[in-house]
């Protein structure tokens, strides 16, 4: 429940346009509006806390305050993922390549998307994020320490799916730390379905196959507070679904080829109302059928990111968008690269005019706004 009242809790947070600073309310209101106990509003907070999206502030004026999502915990998030999913050295230094040479709509500017995504692929660790930390004298709390510890020692012991790490009890004589402490730190590794805490006698913390699921939503959130323009989306998005789609055709069987052509059906019988999170289910199939999670996990946030700022398209151009892709499959299915690449470059071609005119009516809208 505490998840629940978190994930509606940012949904606001983004909905009043994430004023940084802003008072939502206080404990009793909350548990007030969403009728549920203190404990469980304390666990939102917590969650909220660890996604970054606000804390809660004591005194006269206390209350749910909202932040700015930190970077750090975006990047710690991702490189967390690659190690406890192994995602090998080539395949992080691949995806880098593949965003240095993404193409610019505007040469002279910084992309938010892009820098954030090289710097969860460089070659730092987990541990050099939590050393630069308490070099730079930010002091991590106690439980993101022995959240550290948890995820090191399940990394460096090879740790299968399934295993049992041992009872909170045990593990908080392992680490040395109260209870509260210990379940502080299990809940990002929770999140992250790193573990899952089974209650009774054959309870413990077991260990899960790590999802992407938290760290895509967590980017995505950055991503929403930093307000990046839609163009830094295509930059960084467009380069990878077409090295994506480029790497599914070598690697494509018939399981995989069969999940897109089932993709596909739903995309054609899609309206416009539910074209996107449609075309979000195809295009995802391909950059995890991909042969590289990390590339997987980047296009992952850029459709998760997309569901939530890019506008209904127009019910015109859904016959020529919805031929592509069918082009697209005809393409893969047949073997032909070249073809592929092109139909999803095509696509990303339609969405650079129609992200070209969105930008311009923000542009009149912000111009009449300030006069």
């Amino acid at each position: 429940m505490g998840e629940i009242v978190a994930e509606r809790i940012i949904g606001e947070i983004i909905r009043r346009g994430w004023k940084e600073g802003e008072v939502l309310g206080t404990e009793a209101d909350f548990m007030e509006m969403f009728r549920v106990s203190r404990a469980t509003f304390r666990e939102a907070v917590r969650q909220l806390e660890w996604h970054g999206a606000a804390g809660m502030r004591r005194g006269v004026y206390g209350g749910l305050v909202v932040k700015a999502p930190p970077r750090h915990a975006i990047v710690f998030a991702a490189k967390t993922y690659f190690e406890l999913t192994k995602v090998e050295r080539p395949l992080l230094d691949d995806t880098a390549a593949i965003l240095r040479a993404a193409p610019r709509l505007h040469a002279d500017a910084d992309n938010l998307a892009i820098e954030l995504f090289l710097e969860a692929v460089d070659r730092r660790t987990i541990t050099d994020l939590a050393n630069e930390r308490m070099v730079a004298g930010s002091v991590p709390k106690l439980s993101e320490t022995i959240a550290l510890r948890l995820v090191q020692d399940i990394e460096n012991a090879g740790a299968k799916r399934g295993t049992n790490l041992g009872n909170e009890g045990e593990l908080q004589r392992r680490y040395g730390t109260s209870r509260a402490v210990m379940r502080e730190a299990l809940r990002p590794l929770e999140l992250h379905d790193i573990v899952r805490v089974k209650t009774g006698a054959q309870g413990g913390v077991i260990i899960r196959e790590c999802d992407p699921a938290y760290t895509i939503e967590l980017t995505s959130i950055f991503l929403t507070y930093s307000r990046i323009p839609l163009s830094h989306l295509w930059e960084a998005q467009s380069c990878l679904e077409i090295a994506a789609v480029e790497k599914f055709v070598r690697r494509a069987d018939a399981e995989s080829l069969g999940a897109l052509r089932k993709a596909l059906v739903r995309l054609d019988q899609a309206s416009a109302g539910h074209y996107l999170a449609s075309a979000c289910e195809f295009h995802q199939i391909i950059a995890d059928h991909s042969g590289n999670r990390a590339l997987a996990l980047f296009v992952g946030v850029a459709l998760r990111y997309g569901l939530t700022v890019m506008p209904m398209p127009d019910e015109n151009f859904l016959p020529e968008l919805k031929m592509q892709h069918g082009h697209m499959v005809d393409a893969i299915g047949a073997g032909d690269c070249d073809g592929a690449m092109a139909s999803m470059r095509a696509m990303f071609d339609h969405a650079r005019r129609w992200i070209a005119r969105i930008e311009r009516k923000q542009e009149r809208r912000a111009a009449e706004l300030s006069d």
